[in-house]
């Protein structure tokens, strides 16, 4: 099943109306989803599961969780390159469960170990495995579904994704309280295994038009690309101010939550959960979406607004209500962010680069969220939680407010030709699919 694709459709202006039908009797798309969102239940589970473990059983201070999100990060940053050239060469979904087989690894890990030393070990296997899956999940959903399906189709599985975030963390906090921590990591290799199921019968679809050249070109082009075109250009910005903050809010959180809010693991558990419903509305909301496409970085830029409302409500309060309010609103903004710009490199890129330029934004991404870290283990005890959260709100408000921005300059240049690969063209005729990053459009194609 190499490369079966689905045969082409010719869709006019009313088929927006039959595109959730037009998904759901997509059968690998839907399984790819099931998927999706079983694993996701277990990614989520190991993350809550190993920094409550670090914060209620090891102690761990802002220093050691900090180190340990840039263990994670800085791994991920080095091989997430190499890994996009290898998914655009071979194959999105085999790079996909190789990742699976490495998240297990790291639950087990994490399962035999005692220390923050093993927490330390386990992060960095299932660095690797984030660094294989985000390239080829990013490859393979473009090649499941068509591009003007791509909007919808990734707030589909981001949907599924935040069902696991309202019910991992959760979960996890509340077995870890009445049972015990291994008993929560044996439930995440059971749901991680479970997840491999439904992928399997996935059709083992590859990038096409593919050029060999040396890998350090082949990364290069990837940089390129994600500069050289407008849209991505400036997403590259709007994604360093929305992980830069989310680190922030990753790694003084569990401090927030058991120093101000005076709750115990299983709270901590509560407010991932309550993230998790505003994350599930936001990407639901999406795949009801009519006229998304093209507009991405204005829908970012109002994405980042709400999170940082979301984010400021929910650290500037002492008030349990207010604070899961505000987890809600930021949740919302979260998804909106996570589906939109999944959605913006899949409709820019042509996808033989699909893979090469997710990379790019997860290196950029981590190597925000790697200074970030290193910042709080650097400052230690200077850190002061509130304080630090409240001025990571509202530098994502500004985050927001640039997109806002970039979206004007974006649409000023409408007119003006995409960017396109670097090869002599005979004449000034159309170029076939493997030269620009996408074909010749015209104005009413980009107004969505």
């Amino acid at each position: 099943m190499v490369n079966e694709r689905p045969p082409p459709t010719n869709r006019g202006a009313a088929s927006d109306r039959d595109t959730e039908p037009r998904l759901l009797s997509n059968r690998p798309f839907v399984l790819y989803v099931a998927h999706y969102g079983i694993s996701s239940l277990g990614f989520w589970g190991f993350f809550l599961a190993i920094l409550a473990q670090a914060t209620y059983r090891y102690h761990a201070g802002s220093v050691q969780i900090a180190i340990l999100l840039a263990v994670w990060s800085l791994v991920f940053l080095t091989l997430v390159a190499p890994a996009g050239m290898v998914t655009d060469r071979w194959s999105p979904k085999w790079m996909i469960l190789l990742a699976q087989v490495l998240a297990v690894a790291s639950a087990v890990m994490a399962l035999s170990g005692n220390s923050m030393g093993a927490l330390y070990a386990a992060s960095v296997v299932d660095a690797v495995g984030g660094a294989m899956a985000i390239p080829g999940r990013g490859s393979l959903t473009a090649l499941l579904v068509p591009k003007e399906d791509l909007v919808r189709a990734n707030g589909a599985v981001n949907t599924v994704a935040m069902v696991a975030v309202i019910i991992g963390p959760g979960a996890a906090g509340l077995i870890a309280r009445h049972g015990s921590q291994a008993a929560v990591y044996w439930v995440i290799i059971g749901i991680l295994v479970l997840g491999v199921i439904p992928l399997l019968p996935v059709p083992d679809r590859r990038p096409q038009g593919h050029e060999g050249t040396s890998p350090i070109r082949e990364v290069t082009e990837g940089f390129r690309v994600a500069w050289s075109e407008p849209e991505l250009r400036s997403l590259l910005f709007l994604a360093c101010a929305a992980w830069v903050t989310l680190t922030v809010f990753v790694a003084l959180e569990p401090l927030f939550v058991k120093q101000v809010l005076g709750r115990g693991e299983d709270g901590l558990g509560l407010f991932w959960s309550t993230n998790g419903v505003g994350s599930f509305l936001g990407a639901l909301a999406l795949t009801r979406s009519r006229k998304a496409a093209g507009r991405e970085v204005l829908l970012i830029g109002v994405a980042l607004l709400l999170s940082g409302v979301g984010f400021l409500a929910f650290t500037g309060t002492s008030s349990l209500s207010v604070a899961m309010a505000g987890n809600v609103v930021m949740g919302v903004g979260f998804a909106w962010f996570l589906s939109l710009s999944q959605a913006l490199i899949q409709r820019v890129t042509v996808e033989d680069l699909r893979g090469r330029v997710t990379s790019v934004m997860g290196m950029l991404q981590e190597s925000s969220s790697v200074a970030c870290s290193v910042a709080i283990a650097i400052l230690g005890g200077l850190v002061l939680v509130r304080p630090s959260l409240v001025v990571a709100a509202v530098a994502l408000i500004a985050g927001g407010l640039y997109g806002l921005r970039a979206d004007r300059r974006i649409r000023r240049r409408v007119g003006r030709p995409l960017t396109r690969r670097p090869e002599p063209l005979l004449a000034a005729m159309p170029v076939p699919p493997t030269g620009p990053l996408a074909p010749p459009v015209g104005d009413s194609d980009l107004d969505g």
